[in-house]
């Protein structure tokens, strides 16, 4: 937790528990970094978007996910400790050595996300929380962001650990003897509840008794209604006749439209008929579950899985998109500014449209930096490739493993930082304050700089949006990419999402 920036907001859980902290936290969906302090010093941090809970950080490793794909029998011992030893990411170091199939990989993840998230339930009273609004890059691993619900989570924190929370008990006795009545807009199927579970909501709604009731009418254990009833109650998943609105709430069927009654006009009778057009409308944007990467085939008959991957280092596939070949092995990197990518022909601003809709180039690897024999850059061409082939889970695992060889080279940090832009569902305000910390340090990277001025169109941040492209050109007056966007900018043109290599 940083002792140098002034949190947004404290307390304690003695006060606020867990589970109301994030019914709050969603409610205003919050974006930010939240500490958890216990009293034995043990800090776990959570990264928040729009509410929902992304990433758990523990502050003494529970659920390790390497420990977890052994119990699971995925991998075995041996195999860990080779993956670890390649001091990355460790579930993309046994992506790219292929010992573990992504869909497994990816089953794995969420399920030491949902143990780790619904342990902080169980932290006692006495434990303090800060919160700093806007300061995602407080917890960043880089691995990509947990999908789980928000309800989904709350749902199965309480039923864990409810008797953690020290309002429980006031809760209920303020509903004891009041009818419950499950709102018609609560979000039930987000709960994800276990079969028994929505036989008993089915019973709590079709009943309306109050808890008393139900207690008396035995329809489940005790300690099951208690909690079911409070995690239904905090989420104003019921209406109690106080006129609020449910957590998440459903929206509202449209009635059909009513036929109007007929009209004589002379001797014609009309009748309005509704006409209806199409088909139903899709759900809301968020409503869905993440769509999961194919997982690639593994080729059997191989050597030793770590040897595969010091060969697809030292030898890796030539990348298309490259206008030139790398430039030969040096001692040293060089420190002056890498070359942006500049295009093969200068092209007018007033081409057809489907030239406007190409994507941003591909940053050429780095200027100084070392010949595909290094790691570093090496992986830099594979997760160009991954990208060429729309494989933006493979290019984004790819891009962090070279960022964690050579945490100094700006552009696998812009490079990366695009990839997790065009992710489903991403926090494109996020994105651009990571690409402000980048530039703050290299303030002459071309290409951070049309990642943040064409991600800043996307924000509605269109006069930051020109300054950045203008300063691109600056630095390389035949950028033509940021070209283009300055001359969609001057037509009224809505920022558009690029076609072809970047399209996610």
């Amino acid at each position: 937790m940083p002792s140098e920036i002034l949190p947004t907001a404290e307390g304690d859980l003695g006060r606020t528990p867990f589970a109301h902290l994030l019914v709050y936290v969603l409610d205003r969906e919050l974006t930010g970094a939240l500490f958890l302090r216990e009293a034995s010093g043990v800090t776990h941090a959570v990264r928040l978007e729009a509410g929902a809970p992304v990433k758990v950080r523990p502050g003494d490793g529970h659920a390790l996910l390497g420990q977890m794909l052994v119990e699971a029998g995925a991998i075995d011992e041996a195999t860990l400790e080779g993956a670890l030893s390649m001091h990355g990411l460790l579930g993309d170091a046994l992506l790219l050595a292929g010992c573990v199939e992504r869909e497994l990989l990816e089953q794995t993840a969420a399920r030491q996300f949902a143990t780790r998230l619904i342990r902080l339930f169980s932290l006692p009273p006495d434990t303090t929380y800060s919160y700093f609004d806007g300061r995602t890059d407080l917890v960043d691993d880089a691995a990509p962001a947990a999908t789980m619900h928000p309800l989904a989570v709350l749902w199965a924190g309480v039923r864990a650990h409810a008797t953690a929370s020290s309002m429980m008990a006031a809760t209920l006795e303020r509903v004891r003897d009041v009818p419950l009545r499950i709102h018609p807009a609560a979000a039930i199927e987000r709960f994800a509840p276990a079969p028994e579970e929505r036989e008993i909501l089915d019973r709590i709604r079709a009943s309306e008794l109050s808890l008393a009731e139900l207690l008396a009418a035995e329809i489940a254990a005790e300690e099951t209604l208690a909690w079911m009833v409070y995690a239904l109650v905090i989420t104003r998943s019921l209406d109690l006749g106080l006129g609020t609105t449910p957590l998440c709430a459903e929206p509202p069927a449209e009635p059909p439209p009513a036929a109007a009654r007929p009209v004589t006009l002379a001797r014609i009778r009309l009748r309005a008929a509704s006409h209806r057009m199409g088909a139903a409308a899709p759900d809301l944007a968020g409503d869905g579950e993440r769509t999961r990467a194919q997982p690639r085939p593994r080729k059997r008959g191989r050597p030793s899985a770590f040897t595969l991957a010091a060969r697809r280092i030292e030898t890796p596939r030539p990348m298309e998109a490259a206008s030139e070949p790398p430039p030969s092995a040096v001692v040293e990197t060089d420190p002056s500014p890498p070359n942006v990518p500049r295009p093969a022909e200068p092209q007018p601003l007033d081409t057809a449209s489907s030239e406007s809709d190409k994507a941003p180039a591909v940053p050429m690897p780095p200027e100084g930096q070392p010949d595909a024999a290094r790691p570093a850059h090496a992986l830099y061409c594979l997760a160009t490739a991954r990208l060429g082939e729309r494989d933006l889970v493979g290019a984004l695992a790819a891009c962090q493993l070279a960022r964690e060889v050579d945490p100094t080279q700006p552009d696998y940090a812009a490079l990366a930082v695009w990839i997790r832009s065009l992710l489903g569902g991403a926090d494109l305000r996020a994105r651009v304050a990571e690409l402000d910390a980048l530039l703050e340090a290299r303030d002459d990277h071309a290409q951070a700089l049309f990642y943040r001025g064409y991600l800043r169109r996307r924000v509605g941040d269109e006069q930051g949006a020109v300054q950045d492209l203008r300063r691109v050109l600056d630095l390389d007056p035949g950028h033509q990419d940021a070209a283009r966007e300055l001359h969609r900018i001057a037509l009224g043109k809505p920022a558009k999402r690029p076609s072809g290599l970047y399209r996610s």
